[in-house]
């Protein structure tokens, strides 16, 4: 099983490029992070080597919305760059939002006074040549909804408003992120929801809820998802753990690699 730490979220009385080593001591493959420009790209290179760490996604699309039609060339172009960068880092994954995510995680709302007819068009339009390009590039995007309660006034809030998108653009290398700790809150029948959209779902998010803890911590019937994707489903991605611990690091480490 592939699991991710979103470095983002753990380790974070650590400066970031400490984290690396925190990463590879703590006995994960994988890190993640949001957005790559405030960082040295260089300096991740040279810490995922000298960890033999992999990096399982980043950003694609910084402040720029993909349902925004004054946005439209700057998202390409930005994520032209993310492709690059991605290449550098030997990185296969992108994650695209609806309302973009920048530094720490915060939200552009330009474009959130549109009507739903012109947002639709837009992120359609967007991710037909974003898919071009991650085909071209060999890079798959991930496209992640997000729950209100994180984010108030993000746009596409359920399975069903990116997976409808995703199955209109048709393309391998557009798939569906499930933040099953966002879906959770947003629409709860994760069972159901999984197998509904098995076929699109190329990344995956783990937290507790409702308080974004390790699995164990809150609500969901981790053990259950696990069976689920593995078993039934045959996932073979990444399971990425986006979450902060619930009472100590060490007790969260130990639950995550229980999972």
């Amino acid at each position: 099983m592939k699991k991710s730490i979103c470095i983002e979220k753990l380790f974070i009385d650590l400066p970031f490029y400490d984290r690396f080593a925190k990463t590879r001591e703590t006995g994960f493959d994988y890190i993640e992070f949001g957005s790559w420009e405030q960082h040295d790209v260089k300096k991740i290179k040279e810490l995922l080597d000298r960890y033999q760490l992999k990096l399982g996604c980043f950003s694609g699309d910084k402040d720029y919305n993909l349902i925004d039609p004054a946005h439209c060339r700057e998202f390409i172009e930005y994520l032209k760059r993310s492709v690059e960068v991605a290449h550098d880092l030997n990185c296969e994954n992108l994650v695209l939002h609806s309302n973009a995510l920048a530094e720490e995680g915060r939200m552009c709302t330009a474009g959130n006074e549109l009507n739903d007819r012109t947002k639709i068009a837009c992120a359609a339009k967007n991710l037909v040549r974003a898919a071009e390009i991650a085909e071209d590039a060999g890079i798959t995007l991930q496209l992640e909804p997000v729950s209100t309660y994180s984010k108030p006034g993000y746009y596409m809030t359920t399975s069903a408003s990116a997976a409808d998108i995703i199955r209109v653009v048709d393309s391998p290398n557009l798939k569906l992120l499930y933040d099953v700790f966002h879906m959770q809150l947003m629409e709860g029948d994760l069972v159901n929801t999984i197998r509904k959209n098995a076929d699109i779902i190329g990344y995956v998010h783990i937290g507790d809820a409702p308080d974004r803890h390790e699995p164990g911590t809150g609500e969901i019937n981790y053990d259950c998802i696990k069976r689920l994707l593995i078993e039934e489903l045959g996932y073979d991605g990444i399971f990425a753990f986006e979450l902060s611990p619930l009472t100590t690091l060490e007790a969260c480490v130990e639950a995550m690699h229980a999972f």
